[in-house]
């Protein structure tokens, strides 16, 4: 049993309502939050989210699919409502990934389309690694194969300043964490971000709260140790060997995890297709949330993953945010 998770809800525009909620137990006895949209008996779409992440991205995501699947979207733990592990060591990606399974245990699912998101890129590529018979199709959106350090903004500047962040985040904790609460949950530091990281004029200070409200809510010793994995662990050595089929989506102008990491991703994997989305960022799920819907729509409905959408559902919904999208099919044999 870890100590409580302090989340708040997903966005305060236009949130989506889960229709059901669970703390699900990992192994260690660290309880997961999970919430579960839609149709119980629609195919499983699962989400995992990048790290100091709470779900915020997903908010327009969530609705447009309720009526063509079942959605599932789970905290990390420590991140959102999840606990914090009472062994600060059990913060890796390899537990993240471990914790995957066992949240899908629990709802009973067998199979999926696995939505991931950031870091949620490299948990999804493990898990499918690990056990390819659970994905029915990855979807890799804005992510990295692995080493977030070392391309963070297509340099290796981070990896030089994490050894500092580490010793500030566990050996000065408290001081640390009430100047991320004076700093970060603020218009200044919205306005800032804005000029560098996402397109303020797509994404309103409503839709970008929420994250850096979660920021601060984090347990920094427990996100420094998460940090500290994923600066390790790396997928590109099996990204040939995993046959489940993905969609790569890439954002043209992400900065976070820059495009060139997606192009990287949709050559190694031998079953993939590039979604490429011009003048987008790393927030491409806030600032066009329909031509990233559609374009995922339109990949899973070709591989025959979704139920037939009601009429005048979200799901069934097309309109002129579909141009644009640049989807390339690897030729056979390639």
């Amino acid at each position: 049993m870890g100590r409580p998770g302090t989340g708040k809800p997903l966005s305060v525009a236009r949130p989506p309502t889960p229709d059901q909620s669970w703390m699900v137990p990992a192994r260690d006895g660290t309880h997961l939050y999970v919430e579960a949209y839609g149709d119980p008996a629609a195919p499983p779409l699962v989400m995992t989210d990048g790290l100091g992440c709470n779900g915020s991205f997903f908010a327009y995501v969530i609705p447009h699919f309720l009526e063509v699947v079942r959605v599932i979207r789970w905290n990390y733990r420590a991140h959102g409502r999840s606990e914090v592990p009472d062994d600060p060591a059990r913060m890796t990606v390899a537990d993240c990934v471990e914790d995957l399974f066992e949240v899908c245990d629990a709802l009973g699912i067998d199979r999926a389309v696995h939505l991931g998101y950031s870091m949620g890129v490299e948990v999804v590529l493990d898990a499918a690694h690990a056990r390819p018979g659970r994905m029915h199709a990855m979807v890799l959106a804005c992510g990295s194969p692995g080493r977030l350090p070392d391309t963070f903004h297509s340099n290796t500047w981070a990896r030089s300043i994490l050894p500092v962040f580490y010793l500030l985040a566990t050996r000065y904790k408290g001081p640390m964490m009430r100047l991320m609460h004076r700093v970060v949950p603020t218009h200044l530091m919205y306005l800032l971000s804005s000029l560098t990281e996402f397109d303020g004029r797509l994404v309103g200070w409503p839709d970008m709260q929420p994250y850096l409200d979660h920021i601060t809510s984090l347990d920094l010793e427990a996100g420094a140790n998460l940090l500290a994995s994923a600066a390790e662990h790396d997928t590109r050595p099996f990204l040939k060997d995993i046959r489940v089929p993905a969609l790569v989506v890439g954002a043209r102008r992400d900065r976070f995890a820059p495009f060139y990491l997606s192009e990287e991703m949709y050559q190694a994997l031998p079953d993939a297709e590039m979604f490429a989305v011009q003048g987008a960022t790393h927030s491409l799920m806030l600032e066009q949330p329909d031509l990233f819907n559609l374009g995922v729509e339109d990949y899973l409905r070709r591989r025959g993953l979704l139920l037939a959408p009601r009429s005048g559902s979200p799901g069934a919904a097309r309109g002129p945010g579909a141009r644009g999208r640049r989807a390339v099919r690897r030729p056979s044999g390639a």
